[in-house]
């Protein structure tokens, strides 16, 4: 009987380490479905929280049930890719209820309620606004690094704004793109070499303003993921940036058909539990 326990319990241990939501060694994203707005949660091996985004004013309870049932009480890095308010305008609230360590943004001002609202909440917390922009570059952890590609010059456009940042985990990369447009792409595609990107934030939701085929052609990430809203009046993800993906042979994932979407890595490989989608309804 001793024998046939000890067998039960090895077994145990083996699939605890054999499970996909294992976080030994492993970074976990998690793109979280705020209808149509972004919002990524970040978790690294180490157990450091990167937050890029909070969605709109209504999106704060979903973000933040998102982050106490993942147990995350502090916010390592937080970063505003800029200031349209599906992207920040649940972050006051973050800021206010969670234990945050660095809020980062591009070097703009805006005059819209959840700019205001994000500054002021850093200021009741006693937090300083850090500005990213091309170049810059945050030790997050041994294996993980954050490069800043975008914005390499401020200029009227919100989404041209748009901080745009490549985390790099031993073997794989993922690109995170915000709003960014197609200037954007042709930017950086001109200034780096990004044939390494595994992973890609798809910009603007899925817009065909983004995701052009000469950037998807230069990059090829094994993966895409769009955040979007469930039949939003935008019609996001449009036809074409889903062709290109499609064609491009780019595994499409969407908040907006599948909810919740986490991917897991190791530096090797990266997975996830769920099914793909390349459904164009």
């Amino acid at each position: 009987m001793k024998k046939l326990f000890l067998t039960y319990i090895t077994i145990i241990i083996i699939i605890s380490f054999l499970l996909p939501n294992s976080k030994i060694n492993h970074l976990s994203i998690h793109t979280i479905d705020v209808g149509q707005g972004d919002s990524i949660l970040i978790q690294t091996p180490n157990n450091k929280n990167i937050l890029i985004d909070g969605g709109d004013e209504n999106s704060y309870h979903i973000v933040s049930s998102y982050l106490k049932k993942q147990k995350v009480k502090n916010i390592d890095y937080l970063i505003a890719t800029h200031f349209d308010s599906d992207h920040i305008g649940g972050l006051d609230n973050i800021v206010e209820n969670f234990k945050v360590s660095n809020v980062y943004a591009p070097n703009y001002k805006s005059d819209t309620i959840s700019y205001q609202n994000l500054i002021n909440s850093c200021l009741s917390k006693n937090l300083n606004l850090n500005y990213l922009s091309k170049g810059d570059f945050i030790k997050i952890e041994d294996d993980i690094n954050l490069n800043i590609l975008s914005p390499s010059y401020i200029g009227d456009d919100n989404n041209l704004n748009s901080i745009v940042c490549k985390i790099d985990y031993k073997n794989k990369s993922f690109l995170f793109t915000g709003d960014a447009e197609a200037s954007n792409e042709l930017n950086l595609i001109n200034t780096y070499e990004l044939s390494d990107v595994d992973f890609l934030k798809v910009g603007h939701h899925g817009s065909s303003s983004s995701t052009t085929p000469e950037f998807i052609e230069e990059v090829r990430p094994d993966i895409a993921v769009i955040s979007c809203g469930y039949k939003n009046n935008y019609g996001h993800p449009h036809k074409s940036t889903l062709d290109t993906l499609e064609e491009n042979n780019i595994l499409t994932y969407r908040t907006d058909l599948l909810g919740d979407i986490v991917f897991y890595s190791d530096g090797e490989t990266i997975y996830t539990t769920q099914n793909y989608n390349l459904n164009k309804k």
